[in-house]
Order: C-alpha cells, then sequence, then structure tokens
C-alpha cells in the first residue's frame, strides 16, 4: 500500500505500439489532440486542444485562433468523420453550438 502511495497522481505511460486496438469509432484521446475540427459546409472551428470527459459523452475542448474555448460534444450525431491520417474531423453542430459553447 504504501508502494501505491508513493505513485497516487503520478501519470503512467504506455508506448503507442502497445495500447490495445480499440472498437471501430472509438479513438484514445491521445490520438485527437490537434486534429483540425471543420464544419461539414468546410468552415474551419480549430484544433483539439483537449478533451474533457463529461458523463454521457466527452467534449472536445477547440481553441480557434483570437477567440475562446468552444467546447463540442464528441457524439456520433455531431462527430461525422474522424480521419487520423489527416488529423480532420468533421461536424455538423446544432444552430448556435459554435457560440453557445465559447468560454
Amino acid at each position: 500500500m504504501s508502494g501505491a502511495k508513493a505513485l497516487a497522481g503520478a501519470d503512467v505511460l504506455v508506448p503507442e505500439e502497445d495500447l490495445k486496438p480499440l472498437a471501430d469509432d472509438t479513438y484514445y484521446h491521445h490520438q485527437l489532440l490537434g486534429c483540425m475540427v471543420v464544419t461539414a459546409g468546410g468552415l474551419e472551428v480549430g484544433p483539439v486542444a483537449d478533451i474533457l470527459s463529461a458523463g454521457a459523452s466527452d467534449l472536445l475542448v477547440i481553441k480557434p485562433a483570437g477567440r475562446g474555448e468552444i467546447l463540442i460534444p464528441c457524439s456520433r450525431e455531431i462527430c461525422l468523420e474522424v480521419n487520423l491520417r489527416s488529423r480532420v474531423i468533421v461536424i455538423d453542430p446544432p444552430d448556435g453550438l459554435l457560440d453557445l459553447n465559447e468560454i
């Protein structure tokens, strides 16, 4: 127990090649960081700066240039496509979401 207490709060790092493969349409958080978020209409929203775990679905924290953070639910209804090769996430946000969640 004393050995475990010494590790409390420490980061656990695993080489990427040792990570288990995930089911289709699921991703490790580190894979999404830095991806550019764009709308289905081609509007560039900004890069994923962080991911917040918030209940039913995670929230992508987007940091557009010159604006505050925007929170986008990472749900299949909003995130239409995640392309890790091109580092792009295509979203279809409901009207007002991009302005509503700006913090």
